[in-house]
């Protein structure tokens, strides 16, 4: 094999009904370069292992195992992986888990073929579709309303961040030479979110208008276990770091605001009320705001006599 162009990047943990058809959704991808699949196996409880060796076997050129011993977590998996595409240094990096899959079997050569064609972009990333796997039902993202006049791509900047942009990580593709994983290891709730500020600090991204993925929701997937309050504390800690590694950044402090903000209604509405008063207090120190303090005072308190 030739020196790869892309290492593409996937970890699995008890996916065994699942990471045949995304493994399968990569080596179906047609190139005019080559690529490698870089695949994480946490040490599964099911079948997963077995699949992921059987298919290495089908395709040992193009597939790279690690198979860890024992389960090392999600966090300490990916990284693994990471390090593994990084050391590989192939120019790009694409990203898919186990339980998700490609769509578009020319996915990667259009986004190379954007990407290099635009070397000021910092990475690419494309449509997607939800798949409900309880009911087979297909969602599309949320982001037809920014392509009126089907446009075949689209700027996105840290301006544009503030939107409510839908990006499907299973979709991305960025410049490895921007990735650096030890300043993004140092985040103590290290999620996809970091690497787009992150990338986004390099040069702009671009969203090709096309469905390249499919993102699959189901009992045992990493986001199906989150409640929506743990969501939206999960969303502040996460806006939050990145803020303070970027305090000159208007945009990103925005963004960190009304997660705050967010976060503050969610415990008003689950009845964390005491938390949610100092962390009310905490955000007007923050943001100057008294019309906003005293609307989520009163918030507060009309909820502590409701209850």
């Amino acid at each position: 094999m030739n020196e790869i162009l892309v290492a593409v990047w996937m970890v699995t943990y008890n996916h065994e009904n699942f990471i045949e058809q995304a493994i399968e959704s990569v080596m179906k991808q047609e190139t005019d370069f080559d690529f490698m699949l870089f695949i994480g196996e946490d040490c599964s409880t099911d079948n997963t292992r077995v699949i992921c060796e059987r298919l290495k076997e089908k395709y040992p050129d193009q597939i790279t195992l690690l198979l860890n011993e024992i389960n090392i977590g999600g966090r300490a998996n990916a990284c693994n992986v990471y390090k593994a595409c990084l050391d590989s240094s192939a120019p790009y990096i694409a990203l898919i888990e186990g339980d998700d899959y490609w769509t578009d079997s020319q996915k990667l050569q259009k986004q190379i073929d954007h990407l290099e064609a635009n070397p000021s972009y910092s990475y690419s990333w494309t449509r997607f579709q939800t798949l409900d796997q309880n009911t087979g039902s297909l969602t599309l993202d949320f982001n037809q309303k920014y392509f009126p006049n089907d446009e075949y791509a689209i700027d996105f900047d840290f301006e544009r961040s503030l939107r409510g942009w839908h990006i499907g990580t299973q979709t991305m593709v960025f410049r490895s030479k921007y990735f650096d994983l030890e300043a993004l290891n140092k985040f103590k709730y290290f999620r996809d979110i970091h690497i787009v500020a992150h990338l986004l600090k390099h040069g702009n991204g671009v969203c090709l208008n096309f469905i390249g993925a499919i993102y699959r929701v189901h009992e045992d997937g990493f986001h199906s276990s989150v409640t929506a309050y743990q969501g939206y504390v999960r969303g502040y800690n996460c806006h939050k770091e990145i803020y303070l590694d970027n305090k000159n950044n208007v945009f990103l402090k925005k963004k960190y605001l009304l997660s705050f903000q967010n976060f503050i209604n969610a415990m008003i509405q689950e009845k964390k009320l005491l938390k949610a008063f100092w962390k009310n207090l905490e955000l007007f120190f923050i943001q100057g705001s008294l019309l906003a303090f005293l609307r989520n005072l009163k918030r507060i308190l009309k909820k502590g006599i409701s209850s």
